[in-house]
């Protein structure tokens, strides 16, 4: 078997001791310790793609990352080999021989993330770090019609960061979203609180585009926007005309979808 394999990594992490889950200089990220770890196991340096950048603090369950690794053994055993020699803070789900034109980032067709609120006068304990605190109740029919608002083929400028959504940025902000929807969670582990999940899946997403959306969103859900002041923001195609972004601690890169041409080899 030739050692050089083109490889899919399926992982997950809580970001909050991780820097964002792109290779940054003297600090710790999600790319910089599984690259190490890989190059501990294999002796090689490894350089990895990410289906998708998560800013620090911002979770995931559904990260896929691709590289090539020199590997002639099983590749159970070097998915076994890297959760060993991991923290605690992250997991490698699956390891899997793919195509050599596999390419974790621009051969995903649909990523998915998922946003929890959780409603109460009281600090949650359980989900510290996990979901946003709030004590506005939230009225998951406004939130839900405002929402829909965002399905289909859409200009998300007035929502993209990163100095994308201002000024004179050639980025292209259309993206199109087929899921936007809000849920109240059977079972939030918190006796004294509500929790609320946002899910929302696109082709791709735009820097900081979920927390911004929830930022907004949160403001028609809470009474003090109606929903169709989204349409309006979205008309603007101004960052500054939003509000403020979430913050990272309930987000999660819940899954990224491909087509059936990138099964196992």
């Amino acid at each position: 078997m030739n050692a050089e394999r083109s490889v899919r990594f399926d992982l997950g992490y809580d970001g909050r001791m991780f820097h964002g889950s792109q290779r940054q200089p003297r600090v710790r990220t999600v790319q910089s310790e599984l690259e190490r770890v890989l190059a501990h196991v294999t002796g090689h340096d490894v350089r990895l793609a990410f289906a998708g950048r998560t800013d620090r603090g911002v979770h995931a369950v559904g990260q896929v990352a691709s590289g090539t690794v020199t590997w002639r053994d099983d590749l159970e055993r070097l998915r076994h080999a890297l959760d060993s020699l991991t923290d605690d803070d992250l997991a490698v789900y699956r390891v899997q021989q793919v195509n050599e034109e596999f390419h974790a980032r621009f051969s995903a067709i649909r990523r998915e993330y998922r946003y929890r609120v959780f409603v109460s006068n009281q600090a949650p304990v359980l989900l510290r770090g996990l979901v946003w605190p709030i004590r506005s109740a939230i009225d998951i029919e406004q939130v839900n019609a405002a929402s829909e608002r965002l399905i289909g083929h859409i200009d998300f400028r007035s929502f993209a960061g990163a100095g994308h959504g201002v000024g004179e940025s050639e980025t292209e902000t259309r993206r199109n979203l087929d899921v936007a929807q809000w849920r109240l969670m059977p079972d939030c582990l918190e006796p004294r609180g509500r929790l609320y999940e946002f899910q929302v899946r696109a082709n791709a997403f735009l820097p900081h585009m979920v927390r911004n959306l929830v930022g907004a969103l949160i403001e028609v859900g809470t009474g003090r926007k109606p929903a169709d002041w989204i349409d309006a923001l979205l008309a603007e195609r101004d960052r500054r005309r939003a509000p403020p972004p979430a913050p990272p601690d309930g987000l999660t890169l819940w899954s990224v979808e491909y087509d059936d041409r990138w099964n196992e080899q």
